[in-house]
């Protein structure tokens, strides 16, 4: 919510940034109260939805968005953001909350950014979509990081075991 209020406050000031449109998904348990927190704001340059989708169509919504943000975090450090993976899947460079082991997936400046704090987020989605979609430097970077992300794509499991994992188990 406060990297959004930045997105609206920022836009107001600056009129270098595009109109957002952010999804959020899901049917957690918190979800009615962020849709009731959301309702709350007056924002004019920030709409957000909360759609529930059918299989089939949340695929083809990652695919059309221009950023990723993932707010996952893992009690044990250890576990990885399925999200994350839907959104490289897609092609989508992220914006993800760094915990433990997130650099096993996400490298930030190469296929994604990481953040900790509301403020950090704020500045990567700012950054992200000034002068967008006509700012040189940005179609730079997300041309980039798509090329990451397709190597990404061409990496499988057993791969990644040889890679990261089997030397610890064969000794």
């Amino acid at each position: 919510m406060e990297a959004l209020q930045v997105y609206e406050t920022t836009y107001s000031l600056t009129k270098v940034l595009p109109r957002l449109i952010c999804v959020i998904t899901g049917k957690g348990p918190m979800r009615e109260y962020y849709r009731q927190l959301v309702d709350s704001k007056k924002w004019k340059n920030v709409d957000v939805i909360t759609p529930w989708l059918d299989a089939a169509d949340y695929p083809r919504m990652v695919a059309s968005a221009d950023l990723g943000v993932c707010l996952h975090t893992s009690s044990s450090g250890l576990d990885l953001p399925m999200k994350v993976v839907d959104m490289f899947g897609a092609g989508l460079p992220v914006c993800a909350f760094n915990f433990l082991c997130l650099d096993e997936l996400v490298e930030d400046g190469v296929n994604g950014f990481t953040f900790k704090t509301g403020d950090e987020l704020a500045k990567l989605v700012v950054n992200w979509f000034t002068g967008f979609p006509d700012n040189p430097e940005q179609i730079a970077l997300a041309d980039r990081m798509r090329r990451e992300l397709a190597k990404f794509r061409d990496s499988r499991w057993e791969d990644n075991w040889d890679t990261r994992a089997k030397k610890i188990f064969e000794n």
